[in-house]
């Protein structure tokens, strides 16, 4: 059976096992179907692509130029930092480039975020989000019978209130908080950080196997000057 994340939800008043599969070709072609259906509809409706929203946002200023030139100065500085903390020597000067990198970051996403509240409304978001409803639809399966829950989008979409839907979709969020904290474990700033702690705590192991070996060798050492004095003693006596 395809891998994937189980959950228990309610179908019908009972409790099932379920699991919301990988996403795999076929769902994929499925979703896909979905979201260019919601986008052609979406610019029907007069919603504008993404292109167009970006244009207007210049020009309403909401987004500017200036804007835009920032946040490439930003990711120009993050590439130059993340050049000099590969080619660090220490640990000291390589913390110096992850935290200078880690701050220049938070003032990128900043800048990503805000133009990305009003890319929220553009024809592609929409559509996206879409296609993430159809990977719901698509995806969740009875675990032991891999058969389907919903028979199609449409089927999901009429089922909206029940508690499987619900369910269903705290599985994907949890499914893309994953993905979220794996991709900021991927950072070469975080990254780099977890290598000298690991590499901290290892020294830190060795010096404590090292201190005790020295303190048992040091006891062994008195434990039998000890054993020699009370030979000597007893010899004499």
């Amino acid at each position: 059976m395809s891998e994937g994340m189980e959950f228990e939800s309610t179908v019908e008043g009972k409790t099932v096992q379920l699991k919301m599969l990988t996403e795999n070709i076929n769902i994929e072609r499925k979703c896909d179907t979905e979201y260019h259906i919601a986008y052609t509809q979406l610019m029907k409706r007069g919603i504008l692509p993404k292109a167009s929203l970006e244009k207007l946002m210049i020009e309403e200023d909401i987004w500017s130029k200036k804007d835009e030139t920032a946040l490439g100065d930003l990711q120009t500085q993050l590439v130059e930092l993340q050049i000099k903390l590969e080619a660090a020597t220490t640990h000291e000067e390589g913390l110096m480039f992850a935290k200078a990198m880690g701050s220049l970051r938070a003032d990128c996403l900043q800048l990503v975020e805000a133009k990305a509240a009003v890319l929220s409304n553009s024809c592609e978001s929409l559509s996206d989000a879409i296609r993430r409803d159809a990977y719901i639809a698509y995806a969740t399966v009875h675990k032991e019978t891999s058969k389907n829950i919903f028979q199609n989008y449409k089927d999901f979409l009429l089922r909206a209130n029940e508690q499987v839907v619900l369910d269903a979709r705290s599985v994907l969020l949890t499914i893309a908080t994953q993905a979220f904290q794996e991709s900021l474990v991927s950072l070469p700033e975080v990254h780099y950080v977890q290598e000298v702690e690991k590499q901290l705590v290892k020294e830190e192991a060795e010096l404590q196997k090292k201190a005790a070996t020295t303190k048992k060798k040091a006891t062994k050492k008195a434990t039998k000057k000890k054993t020699v004095k009370k030979a000597a003693k007893k010899a004499t006596t």
